[in-house]
């Protein structure tokens, strides 16, 4: 498989894949991706193990390396495939915004056409979890089963700062902080361990990410489609959550300060075969708080045969 290594990269990309490689090496792997045409859209991704597919899709920060202790784990048994979103990571800065339905197909779709990808298993962290939730509201046959973490568009709760920021001048403030200020954000809202193991490698790589030619930019010309000042605007409806056959687990941090508990209960709600998993002591990015329930909450679900033992219907009381 080709190496990024391999690719013309500029200054800041090379930035950005030293820090991906340190974070990489901490889960002990070696760096395995490759880029892709998909659509309109130049998509680095993170290909490890062998087996029924699974594809892991970070949230709205860093990349797709974030994964790597869930990557580490999961590869044993499954193909396990990691995007950098476009915006992030290595793939392209799109230079305009799209409706995140749009969006949703657009990339995805032609991601997995790209890769000769009929059907997956999606994992979603946060916005990673509305494109998983969408992708399979939109195309159930292409997807196996479903797993939502602290997912976004299950709710229009959104904190504040995130709903300034689809205004020109708080947007601008928000894309390009200085790095204290990067870090404080990170250990005040998005953890509830700031000082964990492996935490100043992740914080590495998700700076060198904002601080990748054009991030800040794309971020900004972006960040409307995602929230305005009501909130989020792109909330799966609960008929959409209905028609969702596939089983299905969602993990929440009971502590996440980005999206309240209340969306993870709506969800299974309305999931026939939903099942959720609270995790305790756990902020809103569950794979840094807690990696190893995490990894191993992610394996026993995948690894479900019928899903019996596995899933509860939330519907039935």
């Amino acid at each position: 498989m080709p190496t990024v290594a391999d690719r013309h990269l500029t200054a800041s990309q090379q930035r950005v894949f030293d820090a991906m490689v340190e974070l990489l090496a901490r889960a002990d792997l070696e760096y395995r991706g490759a880029f892709v045409d998909a659509s309109r859209y130049r998509i680095h991704y993170l290909d490890y193990g062998s087996g029924p597919a699974v594809m892991l899709i970070h949230g709205g920060g860093a990349g797709g390396a974030v994964w790597f202790r869930q990557i580490a784990a999961l590869s044993r048994r499954f193909r396990v495939i990691v995007p950098d979103n476009p915006i992030f990571g290595l793939s392209t800065q799109p230079d305009s915004a799209s409706p995140m339905s749009e969006f949703t197909t657009d990339y995805l779709g032609s991601f997995m056409d790209v890769l000769g990808i009929d059907k997956a298993s999606l994992v979603g962290l946060s916005v990673g979890g509305y494109l998983a939730a969408r992708f399979t509201v939109d195309f159930p046959e292409r997807v196996a089963r479903l797993a939502l973490i602290n997912s976004a568009g299950l709710g229009r709760q959104l904190p504040w700062g995130f709903r300034l920021s689809s205004l020109p001048l708080f947007g601008h403030i928000f894309t390009q902080p200085p790095r204290w200020a990067h870090d404080r954000f990170f250990a005040l809202s998005e953890v509830t361990h700031p000082d964990a193991r492996d935490n100043d490698a992740y914080l590495d790589y998700a700076y060198s990410v904002m601080e990748n030619e054009g991030h800040s930019l794309a971020v900004r010309r972006n960040m409307p489609v995602f929230a305005d000042m009501r909130g989020q605007r792109n909330v799966i409806a609960d008929d959409e959550l209905r028609s969702i056959r596939q089983e299905s687990l969602v993990l929440w941090g009971r502590q996440d300060r980005f999206f309240p508990l209340s969306h993870a209960l709506r969800a299974v709600s309305l999931i026939p075969n939903g099942r959720l998993e609270i995790l305790e002591d756990c902020g809103h990015i569950a794979l840094l708080d807690q990696p190893g329930r995490v990894s191993e909450l992610l394996s026993e679900f995948l690894l479900g045969s019928s899903g019996s033992e596995l899933v509860t219907n939330a519907n039935s009381g």
